[in-house]
């Protein structure tokens, strides 16, 4: 959330506050979650059809190269569970999300900038690869990657004007040039990233503030503890300067107060402020100062521990303590000043609906988690989508695009976070709390027992074994995809398993038509299996002429069909220029058609709909396997899923009645990529048979928009 207003007033004057800087030889603390929504923003990608992942994948991964190639260390640091005085935030924030979601389409996409459902998970993705070293916090992060930028010496990377505050360096993300270039340090050649560099200091030189006084600065204008609207008595009575420049109020309001506050030490400033108030509101005033500046000096550190860094710089501890000022009880008069005053707390964004659905949230949210459940959060062994049902018995909904006609895309996987949050809560509770969309708007659901399965083990969480959670994975699957057969997952590519699982759970719960499903099997061959032989080309065009005499002699000896006896399913096996003939065709795929940009409403959302049900099943999946110590070997969704390319190859194949035999020939000659597909599709039609499930025929294109038949 941040300052407010903070940033605009510091970029008005980055000459004075932020100066030139190389970056290189450093380490460097990442805010994990701003960085990925930042480079998601820099991106221009499509959120319109489900995330395009490999491409979100690709940027990220340049971008930790240029570290890299600057001899820069990142160490990434995520926000874990909502704190309790965030929850307002939460749902304010979640009917923004859904307003804006619901406008979304191939035409607004790029100003909306909507982000794809697994965009996180993706970033995460990148990090285990590039083997970069990261942590989740227990709750919010901000503290701790101050305080661990201050215990290692260096810069922080965010884009939060929280950092601002903070005595600690700081690289506002808008002014980091990411390409590296090549500079002179003491007579050597070194590449460095050229940005803008924020110290404290620089504030406070041209201000003439106390340092000691800025955290007071971002209480007063409004941080994630309080409202600015709190202190709208005191603002009242602050004379508002004069300018020449045109400034709103806002940033007129933060001019007065740094006139106002250069002529105060903190505790003349804190007394004076609370002299404004009377009754019970004083003593809430007080605690949330004293909450707001603590939290800016924290030097709590845990993830020196879990980053396994031994570091030796001395940090100063910061013991603040309130001044002393008179009590006042107050008068019945004042205490009705404070009802009048009671929704000055709340986020300026919410609604009497969201301090509702706070109250019956904090009925079981909590600030603290024990050391051993903090311990499995810190070494990735809870999925984060499951950190808030152990915290706060809750789930938010994750807006994305789909038919806000139809009902929530996530409602088909109720059982597994159920499941989970069993798990979690030992199976002790009724219910957890989903807060899910409802048309354009949020819903509060109780997700009772009715989505509970019989629990396998009469042991707490904390208590089972890897084994014993393997067994909880099993369990599941037993009971709600009947008759799986694990010796036909088992002979898919290990990568492939649970995406495979999550097809058929779609399958199993939603109304899917059959070219759908291939569809995906045609995104996981092209990411994983054709990326891998021909370098992640994405030009069509550039493609296919960089290699036009090589395609040509390909067609030339292309096989009629193709007919397999035993499954072809290693894709190692799979041949080179078999890869580059499929990708001469498939490429074209990754683009979104001219035609959809001309004719908004060819843009087919029942379609979207159904691939972003998936989306969820596949997230929940991979969610619950590694809540279960990993029996299967994780998706890496980035090499599986591409929403364009899916969108694009539904459309080709939804009025095909044999999707497989159109895919012979839409890629004819491609011998062991088609062998290697057709094994998938060998494999898939017994998985279905056995369990007795099915596909629908393809939607029609002219079908009305409403909600499904159930």
């Amino acid at each position: 959330m941040g300052v407010r207003g903070l940033t605009t007033y510091i970029n008005n004057k980055r000459d004075l506050y932020l100066k030139k800087y190389h970056l290189h030889d450093t380490n460097l603390v990442i805010d994990g979650h701003n960085l990925c929504a930042q480079l998601f923003k820099d991106l221009n990608t499509f959120s319109a059809f489900g995330g395009d992942y490999d491409k979100i994948a690709s940027y990220t991964k340049t971008f930790f190269k240029n570290l890299r190639k600057c001899n820069v260390t990142p160490y990434v640091v995520f926000d874990g569970c909502h704190e309790r005085r965030k929850l307002r935030t939460v749902l304010s924030r979640l009917r923004s999300k859904l307003k804006g979601t619901v406008l979304l389409d191939p035409v607004t996409q790029d100003s909306l900038k909507i982000f794809p459902y697994m965009l996180r998970d993706i970033f995460r993705e990148v990090l285990i690869e590039m083997e970069i070293s990261y942590t989740i916090c227990e709750f919010e992060a901000d503290d701790e990657i101050a305080a661990l930028a201050r215990h290692l010496n260096c810069p922080v990377l965010s884009y939060d004007s929280d950092f601002f505050i903070y005595n600690v360096l700081y690289i506002p993300f808008n002014m980091l040039e990411a390409k590296p270039i090549q500079v002179v340090v003491d007579g050597v050649k070194i590449f460095a990233m050229e940005c803008k560099l924020y110290k404290l200091q620089h504030l406070c030189q041209h201000s003439g503030l106390q340092e000691e006084v800025l955290p007071l600065l971002a209480t007063l204008l409004g941080n994630d503890f309080v409202e600015k609207q709190v202190f709208s008595k005191f603002f009242s009575q602050l004379k508002l300067p004069k300018t020449k420049k045109k400034l709103n109020e806002e940033q007129r309001s933060i001019h007065a107060l740094l006139n106002w506050l250069k002529n105060e030490t903190l505790d003349s400033a804190i007394t004076k402020i609370l002299d404004r108030f009377k009754g019970s509101q004083k003593n809430k005033i007080r605690t949330i100062i004293k909450k707001s500046i603590d939290g800016y000096y924290s030097n709590d550190c845990n993830s020196i521990k879990y980053f396994n860094l031994q570091t030796h710089n001395e940090v100063t501890k910061y013991d603040f303590k309130m001044p002393e000022t008179d009590e006042d009880g107050g008068t019945a008069d004042d205490d009705l000043d404070d009802e009048r005053d009671a929704a000055s707390f709340s986020d300026a964004g919410s609604s009497q609906e969201d301090e509702l659905n706070v109250q019956e949230i904090t009925k079981h949210a909590c600030n603290t988690l024990p050391d051993w459940f903090s311990d499995k959060i810190r070494k990735n062994l809870v999925p984060t989508s499951y950190l808030n049902l152990y915290a706060h018995h809750l789930h938010v909904c994750n807006p994305q695009a789909e038919d806000f006609t139809n009902e929530d895309s996530f409602l088909n996987v109720l059982p597994i976070l159920r499941y989970a949050f069993d798990i979690l809560t030992d199976f002790c509770h009724d219910n957890c709390l989903y807060y899910s969309r409802e048309s354009s708007r949020y819903t509060k659901l109780l997700v009772g027992r009715e989505y509970s399965v019989e629990r396998p083990l009469d042991m707490s969480y904390e208590q089972l074994t890897n084994v014993q959670l393997k067994q909880y994975f099993n369990n599941f699957l037993d009971i709600k995809l009947q008759n799986l057969n694990y010796a036909l997952i088992e002979q898919l590519p290990s990568n492939f398993q649970l995406f495979m699982i999550s097809i058929l759970w779609w399958i199993s719960n939603c109304h899917v038509p059959e070219a759908h499903v291939h569809s995906l099997f045609m995104s996981y061959i092209m990411l994983q299996v054709i990326d891998e032989k021909t370098g992640t080309a994405r030009g069509h065009f550039h493609f296919n002429n960089r290699h036009a005499i090589k395609l040509q002699v390909l067609r030339q000896d292309a096989a009629e069909s193709i007919e397999i006896n035993e499954l072809y399913l290693n894709r190692n096996k799979v041949q080179y220029e078999d890869c580059v003939l499929a990708a001469s065709v498939l490429l074209k795929h990754f683009d979104i058609d001219a035609s959809i940009l001309k004719k908004p409403k060819s843009y087919d959302i029942q379609k979207i709909h159904s691939f972003a049900q998936f989306q969820c099943a596949l997230q929940q999946i991979n969610a619950l396997n590694t809540l279960c110590t990993s029996p299967y070997e994780s998706t890496i969704c980035y090499k599986s899923y591409s929403g364009t390319f899916i969108y694009n190859i539904a459309l080709q194949l939804e009025n095909q009645s044999d999707p497989e035999a159109f895919l012979e020939q839409y890629i004819k000659g491609s011998t062991t990529v088609l062998m290697f597909y057709k094994s998938i599709c060998k494999v898939y039609k017994e998985l279905v048979k056995e369990m007795n499930i099915q596909t629908e025929q393809s939607q029609s294109r002219k079908r009305k928009r409403g909600r499904w038949n159930t």
